[in-house]
């Protein structure tokens, strides 16, 4: 049921560490950062819960293969992968709590990658598994975030761009791995 493989592939996806420049801005601002990391954790948590159980429906409204899903959800874990690598960020505007909470839950946290990866997981696990692993992989990213909440005076921004960077190596693989996985199985299901 549980599975630590399927857990580290969900945490490097979800990168929390992707997270510090902007709790660091926001705790310069005066903003209580324990409140946005929670909030945006459990945030986040319920929009994956949300596409684990709603995706395979979506899948037949839209009528989308899952082929053609995997290879363009590659495609954007992949750029994901790249941009966390490259260090991009996106400047939020930092407003009231609840608007920077729904940044950091999505799309920071679960963004479109994560929700392509949450949907395709779906197809192949059942889906008490998919939950349990959920579960787990956001209570760690709860937990991260609240780490970096409470040391946020002490984090060294140039050490979390580092590991981020790292994390974004791994990311670039799996949107890579995904293609090849998409690719290879609409080239099977075309007409010979």
């Amino acid at each position: 049921m549980l599975s630590i493989k399927l857990i580290l592939k969900l945490f490097v996806l979800l990168n929390p560490l992707s997270t510090a420049p902007l709790l660091i801005t926001l705790h310069k601002r005066g903003v209580n950062v324990r409140r946005v990391a929670a909030g945006a954790s459990l945030t986040a948590f319920l929009v994956a819960l949300l596409i684990a159980i709603t995706g395979q429906w979506l899948f037949k409204l839209f009528d989308v293969t899952e082929h053609s899903f995997r290879l363009a959800g590659g495609i954007v874990v992949l750029l994901l992968g790249l941009d966390t690598i490259r260090g991009a960020a996106d400047d939020a505007e930092t407003g009231d709590h609840e608007h920077i909470i729904s940044i950091l839950a999505t799309p920071i946290l679960t963004g479109p990658a994560t929700m392509t990866f949450v949907t395709l997981l779906t197809m192949e696990e059942s889906m008490t598994t998919v939950i349990a692993n959920l579960i787990v992989t956001y209570i760690l990213v709860a937990t991260v975030m609240l780490l970096l909440a409470c040391m946020v005076e002490r984090i060294h921004p140039r050490l979390i761009g580092v590991l981020s960077r790292i994390l974004g190596l791994f990311l670039t693989a799996m949107g890579v791995e995904l293609m090849a996985l998409g690719l290879q199985g609409l080239i099977k299901a075309a007409p010979h």
